[in-house]
C-alpha cells in the first residue's frame, strides 16, 4: 500500500467494511508498505481505519515473507492490505511485493481457528471480476477455507477456517444495507457458473 492514497475513495471502502463486518472488536492491520512510512503517517493511518498496525516495515521483495506474515496468533481481526492485491500461486521476482499468494493467507487463516481476514485485492481483470473472485473463492474453500467477497471497483475477500465466523461477518455486512449482490459467496459463484453467466 502507498501512503500518498491515504483518504482516496478505496480507504473510504476499507473503513466502511471494518466498521461492518465486525462492529465493536479491535482491528490490526497487517499491511506491506512499499515504502518507508514515517510514524506520524502511520498514526494517521490507524487514525482513519481504525486499526493498529502491526508490521511498520517496507514491505519489498527481498523481504522475509515468512517472518512478515508469522503474526501472533491472538490477533482475531486482521485486515491485510496489499499494494496490489491476491495472487493464488506465489512467484518471485521485483513485482512480488505487490501481491499477497493464497498459500499465505490460507496459513493466517489456519493460525488461528476464529480468525476473520479482511483482504484487499485490486488484482481482478477489469470485466472478468466476477470470474476472477470466484476462482479464488474456490481455490481458498478446496483448502478448508471459507469465505465471500466484496466486489466494487475495489474488491476485498473475507476469509477464515471457520465457516461460523464468515456467516456472522456476512450477515453484519448485510445489515448495513450493503445490496446483495455486491457480495459474492461460493454459492452464488457455482450458481452463476451453472448458468455460464459468471
Amino acid at each position: 500500500m502507498r501512503m500518498s492514497f491515504l483518504g482516496d475513495s478505496y480507504d473510504i471502502v476499507k473503513r466502511f467494511l471494518l466498521q461492518s463486518l465486525a462492529p465493536d472488536t479491535d482491528w490490526v492491520a497487517l499491511t506491506m508498505f512499499s515504502q518507508e512510512v514515517e510514524s506520524k503517517d502511520i498514526e494517521l493511518f490507524e487514525k482513519f481505519l481504525g486499526v493498529r498496525v502491526i508490521s511498520r516495515t517496507m514491505f519489498s521483495s527481498d523481504i522475509d515473507r515468512t517472518e512478515h506474515f508469522s503474526i501472533a496468533p491472538y490477533y482475531q481481526y486482521v485486515f491485510i492490505d496489499p499494494d496490489t492485491g491476491v495472487k493464488l500461486k506465489p512467484t518471485r521476482g521485483p513485482s512480488s511485493d505487490k501481491y499477497i499468494f493464497g498459500p499465505e493467507l490460507v496459513k493466517l487463516c489456519s493460525g488461528n481457528p476464529n480468525r476473520l481476514l479482511l483482504v484487499f485485492d485490486q488484482s481482478v481483470p477489469r470485466g472478468k471480476e466476477r470470474r476472477s473472485i470466484s476462482e479464488k473463492l474456490m481455490f481458498f474453500q478446496k483448502e478448508g477455507i471459507s469465505g465471500f467477497a466484496y466486489l466494487s471497483h475495489a474488491c476485498f475477500l473475507v476469509l477464515s477456517s471457520n465457516e461460523h465466523a464468515c456467516k456472522i461477518a456476512y450477515a453484519s455486512l448485510l445489515s448495513s444495507g450493503l445490496p446483495g449482490d455486491r457480495i459474492i459467496t461460493l454459492e452464488k459463484a457455482v450458481c452463476n457458473k451453472s448458468r455460464g453467466s459468471l
